[in-house]
């Protein structure tokens, strides 16, 4: 469980965070090529969110069920999914892989330096309050709908599907006030690396609560 999530983890943020900085890196052919901010936040999140979603179809995911977040951890351990010390392990598997996946994006240089690798950081001109709000209703909308679909059988195969079509929504409409992290590991990574802490603790708290809030919430429809 700990190798495959650190595995898992390693390779959303390597792939996710490279797309990021391809897309808005400075001298990066990408702004020539799509002008719109809007638009290439949108194939962002699409493609970030379908990494996760191929990560957990993959070998590697079946192995774990690819949580590849501490909140989706803690969301399987609320529900009595997952024991304690496993959860603790798959954890630690994800904070692991956070750091191991993001070292290779330094050779990403510059143009990875201009984007602090993908760090997280409150938006220009918004309070951090307006983050962590940011940060806590995306994550209780990527909660509420992972265990919605999961709560279903029907629908369940259809789990992975959700992730490209709701980040390609949701990164348009909230990464300019907190970045739209909602994984506490996707912070961690790009902030060791980059050395750029701003607002740290909104990418803990905000997807922390946002988790907790989604968990009440569908416990209370499920009675």
């Amino acid at each position: 469980l700990f190798f495959s999530e650190l595995a898992g983890t390693a390779l959303l943020l390597f792939i996710g965070l490279s797309l990021v900085i391809f897309m808005f890196g400075s001298d990066s052919p990408a702004a020539q090529l799509l002008p719109s901010v809007k638009l290439r936040q949108a194939i962002t999140g699409f493609l970030f969110g379908g990494t996760g979603a191929l990560i957990a179809l993959s070998a590697v995911g079946k192995a774990s069920g690819a949580h590849i977040n501490p909140v989706v951890t803690m969301t399987f351990w609320l529900f009595n999914k997952i024991d304690s010390r496993t959860s603790v392990i798959y954890v630690l598997g994800q904070l692991s892989g956070a750091l191991i996946g993001t070292l290779p994006l330094l050779v990403w240089g510059a143009m990875g330096r201009s984007v602090d690798f993908g760090a997280t950081v409150p938006g220009a001109g918004y309070p951090a309050s307006a983050a962590l709000a940011g940060e806590i209703v995306t994550t209780f909308t990527m909660v509420s709908l992972l265990t919605v679909f999961l709560g279903f059988r029907s629908v369940r195969p259809y789990t992975p599907a959700i992730f490209p079509i709701l980040y390609s929504i949701m990164v348009p409409l909230e990464a300019s006030i907190s970045g739209t992290s909602t994984n506490p590991a996707r912070s961690l990574g790009p902030s060791v690396i980059s050395g750029v802490w701003e607002g740290w603790w909104i990418y803990w708290i905000g997807p922390f609560v946002g988790a907790l809030l989604a968990s009440l919430a569908c416990s209370m429809l499920a009675k």
